[in-house]
């Protein structure tokens, strides 16, 4: 096996059991020693692979992303898909992995909640959102290069985080979701992608805008 193998596999390891542990005990491990004692590892093996548990904490929603993005993206039909139709994919892909972590997932937010209302208080999302933003803002360039999304100034390079907020939003409304299969949640994600696509594409305001520009311009 590749040295490269062998460290994923141990990196996933380590992540499942912090996962089970902080469920079972319902509160995460308090220090590297510790956790490496209940595994009977060494702590030169953990930090082979994470700084801190802040920094194992932080890598367990990425390693999730990346995970999701590159399953979305490598399959035949996503290049043939509008900028829209690739963030709804991830959007359905991602909720539908999160299922089968739904119970770490709730009580990270929870254990978080209260702690103000900024999104900047989600500690635990810093790894992925920095990879989130970066794919989804490739995304609205291509939808720009394409003209299904508008290129503004001074907002076009803040889209990928709009996406992010939507994706915030929909992971709360997920977890206050009691509906059969969560059906109510796969509504969300269509109504607010759809609305933020409508909202980025070329509205009639541009167009009010262009003629404007016309008419100075024509004076």
């Amino acid at each position: 096996m590749e040295l490269a193998s062998v460290y994923k596999y141990m990196k996933a390891e380590i992540i499942s059991e912090y996962i089970r542990q902080t469920l079972e005990n319902n509160e995460a491990p308090s220090s590297v020693y510790l956790f490496c004692k209940t595994l009977g590892m060494e702590e030169k093996a953990f930090y082979d692979h994470f700084s801190s548990l802040e920094a194992l904490q932080e890598d367990i929603f990425n390693q999730w992303f990346l995970a999701v993005r590159d399953k979305v993206t490598s399959t035949e039909v996503y290049s043939s898909y509008s900028a829209r139709e690739k963030l709804l994919a991830f959007f359905f892909a991602w909720f539908e992995t999160l299922k089968e972590y739904r119970s770490y997932v709730n009580y990270q937010y929870q254990k978080h909640k209260g702690k103000g209302p900024s999104p900047m208080q989600l500690n635990f999302l810093n790894g992925m959102k920095r990879n989130f933003i970066e794919w989804a803002q490739q995304l609205m360039n291509e939808g720009m290069g394409t003209k299904e999304i508008e290129e503004r100034k001074f907002i076009s390079n803040k889209y990928g985080d709009a996406a992010w907020l939507n994706l915030l939003f929909v992971t709360d409304f997920w977890l206050k979701d009691k509906s059969s299969g969560f059906e109510k949640t796969d509504e969300a994600i269509e109504r607010s992608v759809n609305l933020a696509f409508d909202l980025i594409g070329k509205s009639p305001l541009d167009s009010m805008i262009e003629f404007g520009k016309f008419l100075f311009q024509n004076r």
